[in-house]
C-alpha cells in the first residue's frame, strides 16, 4: 500500500508538471496567434482610435537645427531605370515593406495608402535636408495582415544598423544605411540622409526612429 501511494503521488507531480507546461504552451501559442490580429481587436473597440495615431505621428517632433546638418554621405548621379515603377516606393527587403510614398500635406489621406514623406524637407534627389518618412506602425481595421506588413512600419523596430533601405524615386533607385536606431519623442539627429519613423504604441508619444545615410552599391 505504501509503495502504491507513493507511485501515485510521484505520478501526480509529473501530471501537474505536465499540465503546467502544456498550459504554458498553449499560452504562447493563442498570444502567437493573437498578436496580427490585435490591431483589429484594438480599432473595434476604439475606432477612432487611428485618428489619435495620426495626431501622435504628425506632432512636433522637435525644432530643426541646419547648423547641426554635418552628413558626409556619398551622394552621386543616379541614372533613370525605365523597369521602375514610375510612383515612388520605400522598399525594406528585411521586413518586406514595399510601399508607396506619398507628398503633400494631406497627412491623413498619405498614411491611409502607406507612407508619407514629410514636406519642407530633403527628397532623394536633394540632399540639402534629411528625408523624413512616417508612416502608421498598426493601421486601419480594415488593413488585412499582408497590407499591415507591407505599407506599415508595424516591423520597424526589426532594423538595425547596417540594414539596407531603399527609395524608389522618379524611376531611380537610391540605397541608404541604417547608423542609429533609437526610441524617443522627438528627431535627435538631423545630420542623417534619411530619418524613418511611427508610433511605439497605441496610446504614448513614444516613437521609434531609425536613421540612415545614402550609401553607394
Amino acid at each position: 500500500i505504501y509503495m502504491e501511494e507513493k507511485k501515485k503521488k510521484i505520478f501526480g507531480k509529473i501530471l501537474n508538471v505536465y499540465t503546467f507546461f502544456g498550459m504554458l504552451f498553449l499560452v504562447i501559442a493563442l498570444t502567437l496567434i493573437l498578436i496580427p490580429t490585435f490591431p483589429y481587436i484594438i480599432y473595434r473597440l476604439k475606432p477612432f482610435q487611428t485618428d489619435t495615431d495620426v495626431e501622435k505621428i504628425t506632432a512636433d517632433l522637435g525644432e530643426y537645427n541646419q547648423d547641426s546638418d554635418t552628413s558626409t554621405s556619398v551622394i552621386e548621379e543616379i541614372p533613370i531605370d525605365t523597369s521602375l515603377p514610375e510612383e515612388n516606393y520605400l522598399v525594406i527587403d528585411k521586413i518586406s515593406v514595399y510601399s508607396p510614398i506619398t507628398e503633400g500635406e494631406d497627412y491623413k489621406e498619405a498614411l491611409k495608402s502607406g507612407t508619407w514623406i514629410v514636406p519642407d524637407f530633403g527628397t532623394p534627389d536633394d540632399n540639402d535636408m534629411p528625408i523624413i518618412l512616417a508612416a502608421h506602425r498598426f493601421g486601419y481595421v480594415y488593413w488585412d495582415k499582408e497590407t499591415r506588413e507591407e505599407i506599415s512600419f508595424f516591423n520597424l523596430p526589426k532594423l538595425k544598423v547596417g540594414d539596407k533601405v531603399n527609395i524608389i524615386w522618379e524611376q531611380r533607385e537610391y540605397t541608404y544605411e541604417i547608423y542609429k536606431a533609437e526610441e524617443s519623442t522627438y528627431i535627435s539627429d538631423y545630420s542623417a540622409d534619411l530619418i524613418l519613423y511611427t508610433c511605439k504604441y497605441f496610446s504614448s508619444p513614444e516613437r521609434i526612429f531609425r536613421y540612415a545615410n545614402r550609401v553607394s552599391e
